[in-house]
């Protein structure tokens, strides 16, 4: 009966999670090494938003870019073609373009 009563007093005091360990360094570092896992997990967490944020900026600013590079070929190809046109119409150059020369 004694044994019985004790057993459910020890099982009423047990508290999930808390650490029952007698030497208080152990206790003591145990704490500090479950700390230290938490921390570096929040700290590769930050990284990897971090990460995601500059690759997400730095598209951006690629795509940017790139319109800048495609507006500004296709001036030139504009230009280009302008020549192109009045040389071939003969406002370039000694008359037509496709007209042979007279010998």
């Amino acid at each position: 009966m004694i044994v019985i009563t004790v057993c459910i007093c020890l099982l009423c005091s047990f508290a999930k999670g808390r650490d029952y360990d007698p030497d208080k360094y152990r206790s003591d570092m145990k704490k500090l090494n479950k700390k230290l896992n938490e921390e570096r997990k929040g700290v590769v967490r930050e990284l990897r938003k971090d990460s995601y944020f500059m690759s997400d900026v730095k598209a951006k600013e690629k795509a940017v870019q790139e319109q800048e590079r495609a507006e500004k070929h296709g001036k030139n190809l504009a230009f280009l073609q302008e020549q192109e046109h009045a040389f071939k119409s003969g406002q370039l150059g000694k008359g037509k373009g496709n007209k042979k020369r007279k010998r």
